[in-house]
C-alpha cells in the first residue's frame, strides 16, 4: 500500500505563510488552498494524504470527505475532540506506513512512539516545491528523491538510525 501523508490541517496552514489569512483572505480560504495542496501531492507523489482539522474552526464538525477518489480524505474533529486525538486514533489503524505533518512537538512524539515518521510543515511545502509546475505536463521530470528509491523496510531502519541519534 502506499504510504499516507496526515496533516495537521490547522497546524500547517498557522505555520506556513502561503495558507496565512493575510494571502487568502479568509480561513476558509486557507483550508481550501491547503486541501487544493493536499490534491496535488498526492496526484504527483502517489501516496494518500489525510488532512485533519478541529471541529471549531471547520465549516461541520465530525465529518469526512473523499477528494480525487479517496486520494484524498478531510477529517473535521467531533466536538470537543481535537485533531490531535483524530490524528492518533488514525494511527492505530492505518494499513500502511505514514508521515505525520505537525509542528506540535507532543504530536510529533507520539507519531514517533508508534513507530510512525514526522514531519515539520516546513517540509512539506518543501514537498510541494518538488512538484512540477501545474502548467508542466505529469511527463515533466521532476526532481528525484532518494527516499522515493528506497524500499519501505530500508526507510524504517534508517529512521531507526535516526531516532537514535536524538
Amino acid at each position: 500500500m502506499a504510504p499516507y501523508l496526515i496533516l495537521d490541517g490547522y497546524n500547517v496552514i498557522g505555520a506556513l505563510d502561503r495558507y496565512g489569512t493575510r494571502v487568502t483572505g479568509s480561513l476558509d480560504a486557507s483550508r481550501e488552498l491547503l486541501v487544493n495542496d493536499a490534491l496535488k501531492a498526492a496526484g504527483w507523489t502517489g501516496r494518500r494524504i489525510i488532512v485533519v482539522f478541529d471541529a471549531q474552526g471547520g465549516p461541520d464538525p465530525e465529518r469526512t470527505e473523499m477528494r480525487a477518489g479517496g486520494a484524498v480524505r478531510v477529517i473535521y474533529s467531533a466536538p470537543g475532540e481535537s485533531a490531535d486525538d483524530v490524528i492518533e486514533r488514525l494511527l492505530g489503524h492505518l494499513d500502511g506506513s505514514a508521515t505525520v505533518y505537525t509542528g506540535d512537538f507532543a504530536l510529533q512524539r507520539t507519531a514517533l512512539a508508534r513507530g510512525v515518521s514526522r514531519a515539520t510543515p516546513r517540509e512539506f511545502a518543501a514537498l510541494l516545491d518538488e512538484l512540477p509546475a501545474t502548467t508542466r505536463s505529469p511527463e515533466a521530470p521532476r526532481r528525484s528523491r532518494l527516499a522515493d528509491r528506497l524500499s519501505s523496510e530500508t526507510l524504517r531502519k534508517l529512521e531507526e538510525i535516526r531516532r537514535r541519534a536524538e
